[in-house]
């Protein structure tokens, strides 16, 4: 009986490129993550901006980027929004939902809804450039 010889020498190759594109895209993907909750933050900040009564809740607007590792999996998530230690920064509720006596104002979503596009074109660069990057 003839004996069968495989060379799995590029596939593995290829495996090992593909581990190491995993590791850099954690850093291109927060990169992108980072640059939308600026804007988000920006545009937040643009839009409450004169807002009367409140009229400090804009400067309570910032933004965090953290990136964990949970089962396994990298995972890069961004908080945007108003600092709740920051003057005015409780308040943001009412800003945004509204109260029974007073409109909401939905701001933050708004602004969220304005950046997806970019956002959703921020990731797939930041994968097209660790595959580039890595010669994939």
């Amino acid at each position: 009986m003839a004996e069968l010889d495989f060379d799995f020498s590029e596939l593995n190759r290829l495996a090992a490129d593909l581990e190491n594109a995993g590791r850099g895209v954690r850093t291109n993907v927060r990169k992108a993550t980072e640059v939308t909750a600026r804007k988000i933050k920006d545009r937040w900040k643009a839009k409450l901006a004169g807002g009367g009564s409140l009229k400090h809740l804009p400067r309570a607007v910032s933004y965090d980027v953290d990136t964990n590792r949970v089962f396994g999996v990298d995972v890069v998530e961004a908080e945007i929004g108003p600092d709740p230690n920051k003057t005015q920064g409780r308040l943001d509720n009412i800003s945004e939902f509204g109260t029974p006596t007073v409109a909401p104002r939905g701001y933050g979503l708004a602004s969220l809804e304005e950046e997806q596009a970019d956002y959703v074109h921020g990731i797939e660069t930041a994968v097209d450039d660790t595959l580039s990057e890595n010669g994939l």
